[in-house]
């Protein structure tokens, strides 16, 4: 059973808010992240809710069973601030994460969010050298309308996994 995780008693930290427009939509700083390695990911939420503040930013794992069965899932994740904190429904840390949600704030229109979690990226087939990984991020605003970064409608915010280095299994 999969199990969604819930950040909550987010607190607006300086350090994370910036007023400049790093980005069109929703994005991941990082570029490229190594299979089977720890990665730290870095997801930036910009404007999107028309003048309004935001409320609520869900970012969805691309964590289908047959990804998981693949081993084409970002597991193991966890914040990386200890200011905001993982909550499973049965209190435990589990492989299989659907969604990381930062909810109770109210952050104004002008600012970009940036939330960091780390987990493990998936592995690639033999064959394959590097392949995008996206993260659908839908932002919750006061106005009760959704602005949504997805696969969907081409927006979803994507790493790139690239191949261990030769001679490296990838797993620690």
């Amino acid at each position: 059973m999969k199990i969604k995780q819930t950040l909550l008693g987010l607190s607006i930290a300086g350090a994370l808010l910036s007023s400049q427009m790093v980005s069109a939509h929703s994005s991941i700083v990082e570029k490229e992240i190594i299979e089977g390695q720890r990665a730290y990911l870095t997801i930036q939420v910009p404007h999107g809710c028309k003048g309004n503040p935001t409320k609520k930013i869900s970012i969805q794992m691309p964590n289908t069973q047959d990804d998981l069965d693949d081993e084409w899932a970002f597991t193991s994740v966890q914040p990386v601030l200890s200011w905001y904190k993982i909550k499973t429904e049965t209190d435990k840390m589990t492989e299989q994460v659907n969604a990381i949600n930062i909810s109770g704030i109210t952050l104004p229109s002008a600012y970009v969010l940036k939330a960091e979690f780390r987990g493990r990226a998936p592995l690639l087939p033999h064959d394959v050298e590097s392949q995008k990984l996206n993260f659908d991020i839908i932002q919750y605003c006061t106005d009760n309308t959704v602005s949504e970064w997805t696969v969907e409608n081409g927006k979803a915010a994507s790493v790139t996994v690239v191949k261990a280095p030769e001679g490296h299994d990838g797993h620690h």
